[in-house]
């Protein structure tokens, strides 16, 4: 076997030891401008003396003033030792990241609840939402059938006062044409009577100047005939309707019609020859 040597040692560093020296000598260097820079600064003041005199002494001939001794110099100053630097602040440890703290999960039941109570609530602001949009409708379709029933009866009343104002338009005009037909009506008839008057007075004078009537009837006596005529006047038949109270007078004028035949009548083509056909005639004794 191969015999192994003596332990290995460590290799000196050179120069530790005066290294070691000299950290010693600096540290007890500034201990010591420590321990004397304090002291010095805490020596007490000299404490001050006073004398105290009852009466002034007697002053003395002043003597030549001697020149005052110049002043010595004032001792210098001890350097102040210079205050140890303060130790640089020790830098402050990283402060600890806060733990990152993860959000509680949501519970599924209150999320599906609040989801649910979130579904309602939108049903229930749409229901109230096509509620108030259907009041509104409503609202404006009453007003315009309103307007449309305001418009429709202003309508029918000026369609009502123009019917009744063309009503009484042409009732006037109605009552103004039957006024003025009647008085036409009238007249026409007036005039019509007043020529079968005439013609009925030619009648009437000619069976007067063919009567012959004595002059013992007195009075005024008068007889109502019925006389049937033909077209030219021939006599047809002679009926009496009313005797006069003297039969006298009576047979004188039924002779009259007679002896007078043809009677004076209208033309047989006229309009007023059918009211000579049956001829109704009152004849009055004159005298």
């Amino acid at each position: 076997m191969r015999d192994e040597g003596p332990p290995s040692e460590k290799p000196r560093q050179p120069g530790r030891i005066r290294a070691v020296l000299l950290a010693l000598g600096v540290h007890a260097a500034f201990f010591g401008l420590i321990v004397f820079g304090v002291s010095w600064q805490n020596r007490p003041a000299p404490p001050l003396e006073a004398e105290l005199w009852k009466d002034l002494p007697p002053v003395k001939a002043a003597k030549p003033a001697e020149p005052a001794p110049a002043p010595e110099p004032p001792a210098p100053e001890p350097p102040k030792p210079e205050p140890p630097k303060p130790a640089p602040p020790k830098p402050e440890p990283p402060k600890p990241e806060p733990a990152k703290v993860e959000p509680p999960r949501p519970d599924p039941a209150i999320a599906e609840k609040r989801e649910r109570e979130k579904k309602e609530q939108e049903k229930r602001d749409r229901l109230e939402r096509e509620k108030k949009e259907k009041l509104e409708r409503q609202k404006a379709e009453e007003t315009r059938q309103k307007a449309q029933e305001a418009k429709k009866k202003r309508e029918t009343e000026e369609a009502d006062r123009k019917r009744k104002a063309e009503e009484e338009k042409v009732r006037v005009a109605k009552a103004k044409a039957d006024l003025e037909a009647k008085a036409a009506a009238e007249a026409v008839a007036a005039a019509r009577q007043t020529e079968i008057n005439q013609w009925r007075g030619r009648i009437r004078d000619k069976i007067r100047g063919r009567a012959n009537v004595p002059d013992t009837v007195t009075g005024k006596p008068e007889i109502e005939v019925r006389i049937t005529l033909l077209p030219g006047g021939e006599v047809l038949d002679i009926r009496m309707e009313k005797s006069s109270g003297n039969k006298i007078y009576d047979d004188a004028i039924l002779r009259a019609i007679r002896s007078a035949s043809p009677l004076p009548v209208p033309p047989a083509n006229s309009e007023l020859f059918p009211q000579f056909r049956d001829l109704r005639l009152k004849i009055e004794h004159e005298r």
